[in-house]
């Protein structure tokens, strides 16, 4: 960064998901004023939903078609902001989020991921980050899991934080600096009255209404007992996962871009029971606390859209599974744009619209 800091602003950000809340404390920290706009309960909101994975290598496996290096470097670089956000976030709010150091454990069932997984590996290595490989026996022997799994690779970049404690944590802040006015806003000028002032700059960071893009995905997940002797490491298995956290472990997730209902399909959760206890074979006998629902705003591609829209106006949103993950980066970008600082250049191609980056 080259330039100085702007001075005090006041900003509007509608949405106080994760995306939001984490831009807020972000401005926050650097002296601005901050006010968010929400009319739901945490519950409604899509970070509420996930699994709390920090998951930039996985990630690259996911992706469709060849590795987008510039995602790529903002994921890597967002997980290496996750230590000094969650540190931020205590500071703050006095609340721990669970910020786990275990690596993820990818894991190959069959031929076909295994191939998948060695690929994974390859690009690792070419772009410079860690991984190790596991055999079946260490799988089987130090972490518990069953013969179903055939080899693994340990991502040390990967870990998880407990999303809802984030969340929860963030918004009581806000609520108690008397900074989250519950209700609806589609304008500025709605805003403005609302809060009865003028913005200096606003932040749309809820669904992907403001981009022209409304299109979303849905993913089930449950929820179960914690278990004696599950590893305290996420586990990944093509597009499912087990996230084990203090209360809870999570077991997800379906991906239905065509779905039929907002509601939760008994035999889905059957089903993801059924496959996570063929990885690991004690979660057969775990309590099943809680189903849901969540839906993941999805841009034209898998990327976040985050920059300007218009003068004083920003997006951050679009960040389908990776919120969690992207939060800490986002608020930073977003933070850096607002105060016109410069940035790295490959991030203008996150903007919503060609032009309106900030000057890098």
């Amino acid at each position: 960064m080259t330039a100085e800091r702007a001075t005090s602003q006041t900003i509007a950000i509608a949405g106080a998901g994760l995306i939001g809340l984490s831009c807020a404390l972000e401005l926050t920290m650097r002296g601005h004023d901050v006010t968010l706009f929400d009319p739901n309960p945490a519950e409604m909101s899509t970070g509420w939903a996930a699994a709390g994975m920090i998951a930039p290598a996985y990630e690259l496996m996911l992706q469709p078609g060849p590795v987008d290096e510039t995602f790529a470097a903002f994921c890597f670089e967002s997980a290496r902001l996750w230590s000094g956000f969650a540190q931020s976030i205590i500071r703050h709010t006095g609340s721990p989020v669970a910020l786990s150091t275990a690596p993820t454990l990818a894991l190959a069932r069959h031929e076909e991921e295994q191939t998948r997984l060695n690929a994974l590996a390859d690009v690792l290595d070419r772009l410079g980050h860690g991984y190790r490989r596991i055999s079946a026996s260490t799988l089987q022997n130090q972490f518990g899991l069953s013969a179903a799994v055939h080899s693994g690779l340990q991502l040390p970049d990967d870990t998880q934080a407990d999303n809802r404690r984030v969340i929860s944590a963030l918004r009581r802040f806000f609520t108690g600096q008397g900074k989250l006015i519950s209700a609806a806003v589609t304008t500025r000028s709605e805003m403005e009255e609302l809060a009865a002032s003028p913005f200096d700059a606003v932040i749309w960071a809820r669904g992907t209404a403001e981009t022209g893009s409304e299109a979303q995905v849905k993913g089930q997940a449950i929820a179960l007992s914690p278990v004696s002797g599950q590893p305290s490491n996420v586990l990944r298995f093509g597009a499912r996962y087990i996230v084990p956290k203090a209360d809870r472990t999570i077991i997800g997730a379906t991906s239905e871009p065509d779905f039929a209902s907002k509601g939760i399909d008994p035999a889905v959760a059957d089903a993801l029971h059924e496959e996570a206890a063929r990885i690991l074979p004690q979660l057969a006998e775990a309590n099943r606390l809680e189903h849901w629902a969540g839906f993941r705003p999805l841009g034209t591609v898998e990327r976040p859209l985050i920059g300007s829209k218009a003068p004083g106006e920003f997006i951050a949103t679009a960040h389908y599974r990776n919120g969690v993950l992207l939060a800490p980066a986002t608020a930073k970008l977003i933070a850096d744009q607002i105060e016109g600082l410069t940035y790295e250049s490959a991030y203008k191609a996150f903007a919503p619209a060609p032009g309106h980056g900030a000057t890098a």
